[in-house]
């Protein structure tokens, strides 16, 4: 299998290249771009289109009924061009057709996607084409069959200029736009241009501009640059984390979304002004929830719609395009005031939006939404050789039992997960807790001695309970107790904890200082016990501990007997009717759940939770969904061993009712038993 490069390895151009298509090529295509394999050199031969998304293709140009080998074959046809189409244009797609020649004669413009173009079958007669916005595909058939052209923005005065034999068009459509997504988001960081083409004085930036026209570039926090040469952006280069660009001063004017990338003009921008103020979205990427109303300031009388995923056309949803104002309560959305995601663009974090000024249109339309997408990997950090993120740089995404010879370790950011760090090999000496965050230097890591070194990073993984540990005054789990469910930064002072001699984590995972404030030698704990504590740490006495904190993540579940994925099944319009089943695997929002405060919430339905059906629980109960995840009552954890157990009644756990009945798939409660498979679950982290 080959693997075309990531687009990031080129200039926003056309890349001249010859590849044999021998069993499989796998093409990546990115947000916003798209490529083009050409048959022939200099665009010339058939053509295929790539979309947004990972497309293995075989060997398409074969001559039919031709078999081929999935082996080495010099009989299937190279690719022999690949153009890089990098549109970041988001106005409405418009292509007129014209019956004549040259741009003459009747014109019919199209703005979306058209299965037929003529009337009974009978193609368009269409001598000319004009592509005024976007990138469309036209075929010579209807419903899209046929011979088909790649066409980018510009003139096409006979059929022979879009590669067709005859003058007639059966079918098109625009190519669609990939969502926004941004990989680190707090690695922000850009180059800014003075002219177009990455010339002239430059300044790098890593906050907020509030406007290059000054004598000097102002930014946000009223501190100066030294840039009195740069009053305007020509060009930029995005080298980490989301930004938005402003036509105006002071965040004002028309919105440009710039993802990591370079732009050479402003055309690569998608506007025809000059970036005037500059910004990064700091903001959590997770969860994304809008919730829209027709009338201003939120009013319950209009119109409203919950929205957890895009939305292409708002038409389609019943609830129609005027929008007057927005409650964005998780994650960062982008409204469009065309279908299709395009038009005016405007990015919208979390927070009120009372009326259409206060996300800077000058109407109430939104046609179009969708999230920006949080694309990591689950766990990643950064270690640099020098303090303050300085030196060489070294970027992990899993443990390392042992860091290579020459590597030191002076400041560091972790970028997702959580981590530890050892100051021995092999996860062995002493222990510094690192969650998402940057550590400047040693001392920000927690290391009390600046001589230390760290030989070996372990990840932290994940935990789905509730923050729960007891310290015991006598060794072996006995004595006087106490129970913590949250932290403490002097333990001496909560409820008497002056001898702790054993410890037991029954939930979370917990992080302990021998210092007050959260200082000094660190261990994390996970459920489990400590019979000895002094003998286990070599402490002298627990000063301060604290839950570690995790971030939401998304998961499925998979009965490790069946193999199938817990669901979500039934009629939406009815909560109490869904259904909790084991189903094949779909990759839909029904199957996607996370840990929430002891709650189980499944992606489709987020504000719902999962808890027993009615009102008396016991040992055969069904599950279902209930709106009311504030109840302190339907509290659920996930043990290392696969079972998933309800808080309240700990021996009862999930189980599949099987049988040969219709309901055999039906997920129900039932009494813990080990040896049965078909009550463990597997957690595949999303």
């Amino acid at each position: 299998m080959h693997v075309l490069p990531s687009p990031f390895v080129f200039e926003p151009c056309i890349v001249n290249t010859h590849v044999d298509l021998l069993a499989v090529f796998f093409f990546p295509a990115f947000a916003g771009a798209f490529w083009v394999l050409y048959e022939k050199p200099d665009f010339q031969g058939r053509s295929i289109a790539l979309e947004e998304g990972g497309i293995e293709l075989t060997n398409v140009w074969a001559e039919p009924g031709l078999e081929t080998e999935p082996q080495n074959n010099p009989s299937i046809p190279p690719v022999k061009y690949i153009h890089l189409v990098w549109p970041l244009d988001y106005s409405l797609p418009h292509i007129d057709l014209f019956t004549e020649p040259e741009g003459r004669g009747r014109v019919t413009p199209y703005h979306n996607d058209t299965i037929e173009t003529g009337s009974f079958g009978i193609p368009l007669s269409t001598a000319s084409i004009q592509v005024h916005s976007g990138v469309w595909l036209v075929f010579s058939d209807p419903g899209f069959q046929g011979m088909i052209a790649v066409l980018e923005t510009g003139e096409y005065p006979f059929p022979e200029t879009w590669g067709f034999p005859s003058p007639f068009v059966g079918s098109l459509r625009p190519l669609k736009m990939g969502g926004f997504k941004v990989e680190n988001p707090n690695e922000v960081k850009a180059v800014v241009y003075e002219k177009p083409g990455l010339e002239g004085f430059c300044l790098e930036i890593d906050s907020d501009v509030f406007s290059f026209c000054e004598s000097e570039a102002i930014a946000a926090d009223g501190a100066n640059f030294d840039s009195t040469k740069l009053n305007s952006v020509g060009s930029l280069k995005i080298i980490g984390g989301l930004w938005v660009g402003y036509s105006e001063p002071g965040f004002e004017g028309q919105q440009h979304i710039l993802e990591e990338g370079e732009y050479l003009d402003c055309s690569d921008w998608g506007g025809s002004e000059q970036l005037l103020s500059l910004r990064p979205i700091l903001a959590d990427f997770m969860s994304s929830h809008l919730k829209m109303f027709s009338n201003i300031q939120f009013g319950e009388l209009g119109v409203n719609i919950d929205l957890t995923v895009p939305v292409i056309n708002m038409d389609d949803t019943g609830y129609g395009m005027k929008t007057q104002s927005v409650d964005v309560m998780g994650g960062v959305w982008v409204v469009f005031e065309e279908p299709g995601f395009c038009g005016e663009c405007y990015i919208l974090e979390k927070g009120l939006y009372g009326s259409p000024e206060d996300w800077g249109a000058l109407q109430p339309r939104v046609a179009s939404v969708m999230p920006v997408v949080l694309v990591r990997t689950m766990t990643q950090t950064k270690l640099f050789s020098e303090p303050g993120f300085q030196g060489s740089v070294l970027p992990l995404e899993d443990s390392v039992a042992s860091l290579q010879d020459g590597v030191s370790v002076a400041s560091c950011k972790v970028l997702a997960g959580s981590w530890l760090a050892f100051e021995g090999q092999d996860f062995t000496g002493r222990m510094y807790v690192l969650e998402m965050g940057s550590y400047p230097d040693l001392s920000a890591m927690g290391c009390v001695n600046a001589s230390c070194s760290i030989l070996s990073l372990q990840t932290v993984g994940f935990e789905f309970s509730l923050p729960s540990i007891t310290l015991f005054e006598r060794c072996g789990l006995w004595g006087k107790r106490v129970v913590l469910t949250d932290g403490s930064v002097n333990l001496q002072l909560a409820g008497g904890c002056t001898r702790v001699q054993s410890v037991l984590v029954e939930g979370g995972m917990w992080v302990l200082y021998e210092g007050i404030n959260y200082r000094g030698p660190q261990i994390l704990l996970k459920p489990g016990e400590v019979p000895d504590w002094r003998k286990f740490s070599s402490w002298q006495k627990i000063g301060s501990l604290r839950p570690l904190l995790q971030k939401r993540v998304h998961f499925r579940l998979r009965n490790r007997q069946t193999g199938l994925m817990m669901s979500v099944t039934g009629d939406l319009d009815d909560v109490k009717l869904l259904r909790i089943q084991e189903t094949e695997e779909t990759d839909e929002f029904e199957q996607i759940w996370f840990y929430q405060n002891g709650h189980l919430h499944c992606k489709l339905l987020e504000e719902c939770c999962l808890s027993p059906s009615g009102s008396v629980t016991i040992a055969g109960s069904r599950v279902g969904l209930t709106p009311e995840p504030d109840n302190q009552i339907h509290l659920w954890s996930i043990t290392p061993e696969g079972f998933i157990s309800y808080t309240p009644t700990s021996d009862l756990v999930l189980d599949i009712k099987g049988g040969h009945h219709y309901d055999k798939n039906q997920v129900i409660l039932q009494t813990l038993d080990p040896s049965k498979l078909q009550q463990r679950w597997d957690v595949e982290i999303i």
